[in-house]
């Protein structure tokens, strides 16, 4: 079994609060990061894909079709958003890295599943920063 991996960059805003929770208790459980007028990253998210080289074209997958892949499905939608404000799931859903990385996978292995193709969705793991990252495995 192979694992091929695949990193794109996008940028996107976000808050972290609840909605049906105080201003107090957004900053104590969030703290600058519930400010009001929010923040942003620079995302760094690379995609695995797991399977066998096909014996005809020896790949797991072709990698302009992946990219077209995480154009569509995670680039576009998110790439310089608000993601509390334009992502409809994350307006009740507080947009932490976590629920990102989830929201994430659940479209990737979605599509790759639509698509047919013979690899499955391995590993993802979506940076934020230098020292921050989250990681989700098959």
């Amino acid at each position: 079994m192979l694992l091929l991996s695949r990193t794109i960059h996008f940028n996107a805003a976000h808050r972290l609060f609840r909605r049906d929770r105080s201003d107090a208790w957004n900053r104590e459980t969030y703290g600058a990061a519930s400010n009001p007028a929010g923040y942003g990253h620079n995302y760094a998210l690379e995609v695995s894909v797991e399977g066998e080289p096909d014996p005809e074209h020896g790949m797991v997958v072709n990698l302009v079709d992946l990219d077209r892949l995480l154009k569509e499905e995670v680039d576009r939608p998110l790439d310089h958003r608000n993601l509390n404000e334009e992502i409809p799931e994350f307006r009740d859903t507080v947009p932490t890295a976590e629920n990102l990385a989830h929201w994430i996978w659940d479209r990737v292995a979605a599509r790759l599943a639509r698509e047919n193709w013979p690899c499955r969705l391995a590993a993802l793991t979506l940076t934020l920063t230098p020292a921050f990252r989250v990681e989700l495995r098959a």
